[in-house]
């Protein structure tokens, strides 16, 4: 029988990103005078990456900018993201023992919206970079966000050697664009963390923490929407 599927969200599933994200934008957004809401920022820039951020949160807020405004506004905040992750972040609560509990009892992936020098720098000194048989970022796609092409592109590498039933898997997700690209790509949706009601009620389950929780509970909450 094959093994589970998890999937999770580097940022505020596994590590605390949202804080220094968010900072680094609204630092990026300041320098063109725009100021956008919390509201606006969650809804629109987090679970994509810092172009999709950037572009996504000017126009909802009806910010008259060409692709040089956004390309050196996203310049601006990934730099300023990248010093800050340079120093560390904290795991999130209870994501170690998670993946360690996980590994080698589930097949672990992380798709997310990241990019692949944070995640890989993090993981490594964290120590759970073997846990993870597919790591997918924002270096792995060059299309519109949200979308399910990096899931789609996750399960392909990870259907080798193995059969995968497509449909069946679990996405571990904090925010509303990564809960989006997740449904896209047919797959069971867990909610992770300190968000609002609306975000924890748009999956199939939700997880204040990962603290105390085991793989077996995330794949049996998120597929609560598998019963008939």
């Amino acid at each position: 029988m094959p093994r589970p599927v998890i999937m999770l969200d580097f940022d505020d599933v596994l590590v605390e990103t949202r804080a220094p994200k968010l900072a680094a934008l609204r630092a990026a957004f300041a320098h063109d005078g725009v100021v956008i809401d919390d509201d606006l920022l969650d809804a629109v820039c987090l679970g994509v990456s810092i172009p999709a951020a950037v572009r996504g949160a000017y126009r909802q807020a009806n910010v008259p900018a060409d692709e040089t405004m956004i390309e050196l506004a996203a310049l601006r905040a990934d730099r300023a993201l990248a010093a800050t992750l340079q120093h560390g972040l904290p795991l999130a609560p209870g994501a170690m023992d998670f993946v360690l509990n996980a590994s080698g009892h589930v097949r672990l992936a992380i798709v997310t919206s990241a990019r692949r020098r944070d995640v890989v720098a993090l993981l490594e000194f964290a120590g759970l970079r073997d846990a993870f048989e597919c790591v997918l970022t924002a270096d792995d796609h060059a299309g519109t966000e949200p979308s399910s092409d990096p899931y789609d592109a996750a399960l392909f590498r990870l259907a080798h050697g193995e059969s995968i039933r497509a449909g069946g898997e679990t996405a571990m997700v904090a925010s509303f664009n990564a809960t989006a690209a997740a449904r896209a790509a047919q797959l069971n949706v867990v909610v992770v963390g300190p968000v609002s009601p609306t975000l924890a009620f748009a999956g199939d389950g939700y997880l204040a923490s990962l603290q105390g929780v085991t793989f077996a509970d995330a794949v049996h909450l998120s597929r609560r929407a598998e019963a008939p």
